[in-house]
């Protein structure tokens, strides 16, 4: 249960989509962390990651526990920003976000975001359409590229 916990809180401050961006309200922290808590059993099913790989992941480093790249595959699968190729999807990934934020300026601040690593999609990865390598390597663009836009992770 200490694992499931930890994981909960490892997800919603995982940087797959920005949290703080701008003023965040309470209501849609809230939203996301209860969407993340529910992808992140589902993912934790078939990919078990470590307390340690949870810990790296919240500290916003690369986790080396052998599932991470798939874990976060299936994170960023479960949220629209990799497709069931492995290939990267900006346009499903706004779509998500406009349930979120309201304001012009933020979509477009999330828009310019998730197109900052594009380029992964251009990469060559050995495992195809499974995406591991590829949700790696977003993970970590995104987080990388994150204070560029003033997201705070």
């Amino acid at each position: 249960m200490n694992k499931i916990l930890v994981l909960i809180c490892c997800l919603f401050y995982l940087n797959v989509i920005p949290f703080e961006v701008y003023a965040m309200t309470a209501e849609q922290k809230a939203h996301i962390h209860e969407h993340f808590e529910q992808i992140g059993i589902e993912c934790i099913k078939d990919n078990t990651i470590t307390e340690e790989d949870i810990n790296n992941l919240r500290a916003h480093k690369i986790a080396s526990g052998p599932d991470v790249p798939c874990f976060l595959a299936c994170m960023l699968k479960e949220v629209g920003i990799m497709d069931d190729k492995g290939m990267l999807q900006k346009e499903t990934a706004l779509e998500h976000a406009k349930k979120i934020f309201n304001d012009a300026e933020e979509l477009k601040l999330m828009e310019d975001y998730l197109h900052s690593c594009s380029h992964i999609n251009d990469e060559a990865v050995s495992d195809g359409e499974k995406g591991c390598e590829r949700a790696s390597l977003a993970y970590k663009c995104m987080t990388e590229n994150a204070s560029q836009f003033g997201i705070e992770l």
